[in-house]
């Protein structure tokens, strides 16, 4: 099942939908229109629930997917008799150019992306330490920069080189502490693709302190297009492509990894609890970024990121922005010394 957070002209508060063949299929006025149709009521009475916010239907597990099921059932039928399923006139299946997608959740609880890629690590031009194939190891993101498709990507203007990661991840559907890896397949909702907007000079300067990344990433992170539920997912087996301005720069799959999405979630919650919607990215797969390819993105350029099963995450490279005069250090002059170029 394909989940997305959509809005539209008879629905400005971000829901949740189904992409549904080419259209967008609200369980939640889906049902509730076809219980309508089908007594006679009207469509406010007692149809069951689905959440029509994202997180919480992940919490709302096997029962809410499966009454998202019977919703889209019931969109089939309605288009096989001809009929328009509405909710107290708002229709409950909209064509995918009459909605506009948001990020699946537009600000989760939490964001950490984790560097699990054998080749990202050894192509990245840095010595790959022990600790890599010891534990994940992540950073924390900034919830409150999260775009989505065809959001245009921030040029920050302390930045020269800004750059795309090629990544899968995966939402939390529950929450719990010291988890083992069995408990936590369990508690895993689905896959979203997950653009880590980097910026590459700044990034390696202040990280010559050994802390961060700061500035280097808090900026802009794109998600998208949706959540493909995990019945639907082999883990091992997603093929990714990045292109830009349609040309493909990398491809890959998620095979080569050190480790599984249980393994990942069971160590984030040692000793630390974690929370129904938080995401977990699982790093850039090999080749899957400018800087391991040595080909930069410019303003203008569109990158789409794509995941089988998924779907594509397009969005455009944005003008670099002149910061207001006063703004930042009075030292700092626009770039950082540094500019990253990886050997081949």
């Amino acid at each position: 099942m394909r989940l997305v957070t959509y809005v539209s002209g008879s629905s400005p508060q971000p829901r949740l939908g189904v992409l549904h063949e080419d259209v967008v299929v609200d369980p939640s006025r889906a049902l509730r229109a076809e219980r309508a149709q089908r007594r006679g009521e009207t469509a406010a009475t007692t149809a069951p629930e689905v959440p029509a916010e994202m997180v919480a239907f992940f919490q709302g597990g096997a029962q809410a997917r499966g009454l998202a099921q019977r919703a889209l059932e019931a969109a089939d039928l309605a288009a096989a008799r001809g009929d328009t399923l509405t909710d107290g006139g708002v229709p409950a299946v909209l064509a995918q150019d009459d909605v506009r997608l948001l990020a699946p959740v537009p600000r989760p609880r939490r964001i950490r992306d984790y560097l699990t890629y054998n080749d990202h690590a050894a192509g990245s031009g840095l010595a790959v330490p022990p600790a890599f194939s010891a534990m994940p190891i992540c950073y924390k993101c900034n919830v409150e920069t999260v775009i989505g498709p065809d959001e245009p990507l921030l040029w920050p203007s302390y930045t020269a080189q800004l750059d795309f990661e090629l990544e899968l991840g995966f939402f939390t559907s529950g929450g719990g502490r010291d988890l083992t890896p069995e408990e936590a397949a369990g508690l895993i909702a689905g896959v979203t693709i997950f653009n880590d907007v980097s910026a590459r000079d700044i990034q390696f300067f202040e990280m010559s302190l050994t802390i961060g990344p700061s500035k280097g990433k808090d900026f802009c992170t794109a998600m998208g297009p949706c959540v493909l539920t995990m019945d639907e997912v082999d883990e091992w087996a997603v093929r990714m492509t990045a292109s830009v301005n349609g040309e493909v720069w990398a491809s890959g799959t998620t095979k080569d990894r050190q480790f599984s999405f249980a393994e990942v979630l069971a160590w984030a919650s040692l000793d630390e609890t974690v929370y129904p919607g938080e995401f977990l990215g699982l790093g850039t797969v090999g080749g899957g970024c400018g800087l391991e390819l040595d080909r930069w993105i410019q303003p203008g350029d569109v990158v789409e990121l794509e995941a089988s099963g998924v779907g594509v995450l397009r969005n455009p490279v944005g003008e670099r922005r002149r910061p207001p005069e006063g703004a930042g250090l009075p030292s700092y002059t626009g770039s950082p010394e540094v500019h990253v170029r990886h050997d081949h």
